[in-house]
């Protein structure tokens, strides 16, 4: 059943999924505490005034799904204390995942159904690539199915029976984006570990924000100079984009920090690449339009400042 939210005046008309209370208090994650949901200082905002965007809410991660452009805008996750140690310790039988396949969310086939919009399915993401860019030397630049709240992250989660089900979770279609193969790993993907890896070190709960940019720059590579859409089995076209961010948010002895990243869409970035793509939180916004932490009364020098330094495994090889 959908219900409808009214949210305040510089929030967008926003219908809430599997949703007890559809309004935008209740955002979170349906298994996260309240301290873990504080953490993020309320749910990001799009100031742009836009139809069809959907909040789902899974176990432990959120999608604010753009169902006109077949993208999430972001979606939101945490990383526990554990979650590295566990992550490592689930890898073979059941949380193989080898059977497992994309799914799309039935919340949003109804809803796109009802109001005559396509929609993802796995087929959207077969022969994906469009002819502006080719699959590249060993498939590098294949379009892959990218997660955004990973499955690693998400079994790492809580007891063995439910960290499979958040696994599960992991492999609905409103939790990916179209990437190219070589970005998902290795740099997305050591991006994800570092994230568990920080709440390890830290020993408390991560906050993370992941999304697609669609920023085109003159004189980057494909498919970074341009928007270009997938052309997959079903004929759906997904937007490729341009890059992707990561917002990551934490409490270090008593104080909120964060540290954002944003990396270009491009299939030659390696691990030692990471540090070059450090930034602000505010500059992730300026090019997102997404309002992070709209309910912090000081939010400024926590979004002006990159705290890589407690981030990074070598600090000294992250950019400042």
């Amino acid at each position: 059943m959908l219900s409808l939210a009214l949210s305040h005046a510089q929030q967008p008309k926003t219908e809430y999924l599997q949703s007890e209370r559809g309004d935008a208090q209740h955002w979170t994650g349906l298994r996260w505490t309240a301290e873990e949901a504080a953490l993020f200082g309320g749910m990001p905002r799009q100031p742009e005034v836009r139809q069809h965007l959907l909040v789902l809410r899974y176990g432990f991660y959120v999608s604010h799904y753009d169902a006109e452009k077949r993208v999430p805008l972001w979606v939101a996750h945490i990383d526990r204390s554990d979650s590295a140690d566990k992550a490592r310790g689930r890898t073979k039988g059941a949380w193989s995942r080898k059977d497992d396949k994309f799914t799309p969310d039935s919340k949003i086939v109804l809803y796109a159904k009802s109001r005559k919009l396509p929609f993802v399915t796995d087929a959207s993401y077969v022969n994906a690539n469009p002819l502006e860019l080719p699959v590249g030397e060993k498939s590098f630049q294949k379009i892959t199915r990218g997660h955004l709240a990973s499955n690693v992250e998400m079994k790492s989660l809580v007891d063995p029976e439910e960290g499979l089900q958040a696994q599960k979770d992991s492999f609905s279609l409103a939790n990916v984006v179209p990437q190219m193969q070589r970005h998902n790993a290795p740099i997305w993907a050591k991006l994800e570990d570092e994230c568990m890896e920080a709440a390890r070190r830290l020993r408390t709960t991560v906050g993370v924000i992941s999304g697609p940019v669609f920023a085109p720059e003159v004189g980057l590579p494909v498919p970074g100079n341009e928007v270009l859409y997938t052309a997959g089995r079903d004929g759906v076209a997904i937007p490729i984009p341009t890059q992707f961010f990561k917002v990551v948010i934490a409490r270090v002895n008593g104080k909120r920090v964060a540290v954002g990243f944003l990396i270009p869409h491009r299939a030659d970035l390696g691990v030692k690449d990471l540090g070059k793509f450090v930034v602000p939180v505010r500059v992730i916004e300026g090019v997102t339009g997404i309002d992070f932490m709209p309910e912090l009364k000081a939010n400024d020098e926590v979004e002006s400042k990159s705290e890589a330094r407690w981030f990074a495994a070598n600090p000294a090889n992250v950019a400042r």
